[in-house]
């Protein structure tokens, strides 16, 4: 996006009544803005993630990564799925989908007890 963007971004969330806030946004360093909901965004990126202190940042870190490998892992059981469709008795390839479900099932278990521990 460019600045002349982003500054009609930013004049358009001030019309919205939004708020610019004092932070700045950690990837490219423009002011934030808090909308009516409280909600807090950059113009240029979006949402945007405030930690209070380093053990929230060390949470939101590990939820943000768990949640990228789960993404990932269900894109590449996607793509093998559609194998299956091709051949669906080829062992190969239910064994694929069988360690990806494996797989999806332990990472829930990570998230759930990560979950209960930060509680």
């Amino acid at each position: 996006m460019s600045s002349e963007q982003s500054v009609k971004k930013a004049a358009e969330l001030l019309r919205q009544g939004a708020s610019m806030l004092s932070e700045s946004c950690p990837i490219c360093n423009s002011p934030l803005y808090k909308l009516r909901s409280g909600e807090i965004v950059c113009p240029v990126h979006g949402k945007v993630i405030i930690a209070r202190d380093e053990d929230e940042e060390k949470r939101l870190k590990r939820d943000i990564a768990l949640d990228y490998v789960e993404q990932l892992l269900v894109e590449l059981m996607n793509n093998v799925v559609e194998k299956l469709r091709n051949d669906p008795m080829n062992p190969d390839v239910i064994l694929q989908v069988i360690r990806y479900l494996d797989s999806l099932e332990r990472l829930k278990r990570v998230k759930d007890f990560a979950r209960a521990q930060s509680k």
